[in-house]
């Protein structure tokens, strides 16, 4: 039998030992040759992740467009991107057309949404608030508290009148900026207020309140001499000058009835000097009282006593967490920019060296791709930017600035007279810019869109051409740009927190004094004073009020108009009141007047008039139209003053009709503290009939100086004066008349 039979036979009975691996062998384990990169597996997976990455990053991007300022922050963004998606969706939301918003879901979305995501616009709809000591943004609709940031100068050093009249012209030359650009006037309002108290008049303080009170509102030097001598703001040796206590008894209605009397007795010629000299409050100080230290207070090392009592304070309503923030540099973003360019360009030339400068479609796509998302980046940012208006007040580096906010509040309700409280951060310097969103126009969105849709084919060719080149391309580049965003985002610093500073209060509306120091009034006697007289100069802002004559106001004029055909009457009111009246439209814009006027008396109340023991005198500018219902400029020269005098002389019964004349308690404890919360045209509709006597006089003033264009808006504004307003009129100076003849 052959030997393969018998071999077969054999394994019958046990078929697996002949599979079994024989004993007598070696084992040894054969080698599995060098390992081989997968590149189909986790290198094509990183190629392909790498350029989506860059579409993220929403908070990030958004951070930078905000603090987009010029073309190097945009660069910095366009060099390496990181957030496409947001660059995108914010370019169609804020600037594209109305199809490519509603293709994204947002059809009826207010631009101020994403401007303020996107933008630094802090006006127009956008008003900030106050959240645990951190300024934030908001759109809300009629908000109920709003921040307002506030700048304040006070010393008693003669310097401080030459910054501030710096500040407001910087201020002027900020309104005449938004009206070039086209910026609407009630928005982003920068208002102020001057406050200067001189307890101890001489020359040289009343010549330095003048220059800063011409200089406030716009009054030339031509124009001071002028003023000096209708204000009668000179002091000297003059023999109608009398002393304080002298005021204080010619203060009374009695005495204005005696002098009238004595005068009458000695002749017209001498009742005129007299009534003149009763005006000049401003001026009459006695050299004693007024004088410079004694030999003996020299000899005695007692210092000399302060100029004056100096406040200015000016309010900006528009404020965003970037008033606070310091600026990026222009040239850190030039660098990253520029680093993350050059960086991202190396990597491509690497990889092409490697690639023995072997150019295909991939590479193509890919630089193309590259290049038209860095323009179309670029020019996104600069799009969004540009559709808002950028107008900014350069800040005065001065040591005895206090910056701050303020909120302002609607407290409709509330009785405090105390003021608004005052918020102070680690920032000693606040970038007071307001940002508007302007409208965008055709151009500008179909610019948008166009740009739009290439950054989507440039994305799309980059990303493709990513794929088709050597994968650490695509990982070396998401790393530039990652380390790009870290480095814009560490050149922002920290927001600083506000804190409530203990013992300021803010007058919100620059409708006092600013700072607020006077919390309540109090009625003295003048004959126990034992000091001179004390100047209140007041100087503010020009208001556009539009305001209508009210009741009151229109009597006044009619009043006003009777008394300059009687003598005595219009002496009789003018004398009573104190007042004069500087009014010049020269170096002013069209339709706007400089004022100075300064009263002493003739605020009408139940007990009888009514006045500050202060000698009062304010400026301002103001158009045509609001000089003809004077109420509410005159009467902030009134609020918050600490003592007042009460004349009970003043007859009673004075014929106005039926009209609510308040008492002097209500005067003192809440209508001159309450400018918080009444605005000018409360104060107006509260005060009108307390200053009929003030505003005859304005009136009276007004009429006799001259100006074409005042008249006529005076006569225009009162054309529809009723015949009741001319009967109480008419009973008012018959009232006056008997008053002169008793």
């Amino acid at each position: 039998m052959p030997a393969f039979k018998t071999q077969l036979l054999a394994l019958l009975p046990f078929p697996l030992h002949r599979l079994a691996a024989p004993i007598y062998r070696v084992r040894s384990i054969e080698s599995l040759g060098p390992i081989q990169p997968a590149n189909d597996e986790w290198s094509s997976i990183l190629s392909g992740i790498g350029p989506l990455i860059l579409l993220v990053g929403d908070r990030s991007t958004k951070q930078v467009l905000r603090n987009v300022r010029g073309i190097p922050d945009a660069f910095s963004l366009a060099a390496a991107p990181l957030g496409l998606l947001s660059v995108v969706t914010s370019l169609i939301r804020f600037c594209g057309i109305q199809k490519f918003r509603s293709f994204i879901g947002y059809e009826l979305e207010a631009r101020t949404v994403p401007g303020v995501e996107a933008t630094r616009v802090n006006c127009g709809g956008v008003h900030a608030e106050l959240s645990d000591g951190y300024v934030v943004r908001s759109i809300s609709m009629n908000p109920m508290s709003e921040l307002v940031a506030v700048s304040i100068l006070k010393g008693e050093e003669r310097e401080l009148g030459a910054v501030a009249v710096k500040r407001i012209r910087l201020g002027e030359a900020y309104e005449d900026e938004k009206r070039r650009k086209g910026m609407p006037a009630n928005v982003a309002k920068m208002e102020w207020c001057l406050h200067i108290i001189v307890k101890n008049s001489n020359q040289e303080s009343v010549d330095a309140m003048v220059e800063v009170l011409c200089d406030a509102v716009g009054i030339s030097a031509e124009e001071r001499t002028k003023l000096r001598d209708t204000l009668n703001l000179s002091t000297g040796n003059d023999e109608n000058e009398v002393d304080y206590f002298t005021i204080g008894k010619r203060s009374t209605f009695a005495s204005y009835r005696q002098l009238s009397k004595d005068s009458q007795e000695s002749g017209p010629s001498n009742m005129s000097s007299t009534f003149s000299s009763i005006g000049k409050d401003l001026r009459v100080l006695e050299k004693e009282i007024a004088s410079p230290l004694t030999i003996e207070e020299e000899k005695q090392g007692i210092p000399p006593s302060p100029l004056w009592d100096f406040t200015f304070m000016s309010t900006f309503d528009a404020v965003s967490e970037f008033t606070t923030s310091k600026k990026s540099s222009r040239w850190s973003s030039i660098y990253i920019g520029c680093v993350a360019f050059a960086t991202i360009i190396m990597l491509y030339l690497l990889a092409l060296w490697m690639d023995n400068w072997r150019v295909s479609t991939g590479w193509i796509l890919l630089v193309v791709g590259y290049f038209g998302i860095v323009l179309s980046v670029l020019v996104s940012a600069m799009l969004i930017s540009s559709g808002c208006i950028n107008v900014s007040i350069p800040s005065l580096k001065h040591s005895g600035w206090e910056e701050g906010m303020v909120a302002s509040v609607k407290n409709t309700d509330s009785m405090d007279v105390t003021g608004s409280s005052f918020f102070s951060s680690a920032c000693k310097h606040q970038s007071l810019e307001a940002v508007w969103i302007k409208s965008s126009n055709f151009q500008h969105r179909w610019f948008a869109s166009l740009f739009t849709i290439l950054l989507v084919l440039s994305f799309i060719a980059h990303y493709f051409g990513l794929r088709a080149v050597t994968w650490w391309v695509a990982t070396g580049e998401l790393g530039v740009c990652i380390l790009a965003a870290f480095a814009r985002s560490i050149s922002n610093d920290l927001q600083p927190r506000f804190k409530e500073v203990d013992g300021i209060k803010i007058d919100k509306r620059c409708a006092s004094t600013g700072v607020i120091r006077v919390s309540s009034a109090k009625v003295v006697n003048d004959s126990k004073r034992q000091r001179p007289l004390t100047l209140d100069a007041r100087a503010y802002s020009q208001r556009t009020l539009n305001n209508p004559p009210l009741a009151g106001e229109r009597v006044a004029y009619e009043a006003a108009k009777l008394c300059l055909k009687e003598v005595d009457s219009r002496k009789l009111v003018l004398g009573l009141t104190g007042m004069k009246l500087h009014l010049t439209g020269s170096g002013q814009p069209g339709g706007v007047f400089a004022l100075i006027a300064s009263f002493s008396n003739g605020l009408l109340v139940t007990e009888g008039l009514a006045f500050p023991t202060t000698q009062v005198c304010i400026a301002f500018r103001a158009n045509t139209t609001d000089l003809a219902a004077p109420t509410s400029l005159l009467c902030r020269s009134v609020l918050r003053q600490p003592e007042w005098k009460l004349d009970c002389d003043f007859p009673k019964g004075i014929p106005l009709g039926n009209v609510y004349i308040f008492a002097m308690q209500s005067m003192l404890t809440w209508w001159t503290l309450s400018e918080d919360r009444n605005d000018m045209g409360n104060l107006q509709s509260n005060l009108h009939w307390p200053f009929i006597l003030v505003n005859m006089a304005f009136f009276i003033l007004l009429m006799e100086s001259g100006e074409k264009d005042v008249l006529v808006a005076l006569e225009k504004a009162h054309e529809g004066n009723g015949d009741d307003d001319v009967k109480v009129a008419e009973a008012v100076v018959a009232f006056i008349r008997d008053q002169v003849k008793l």
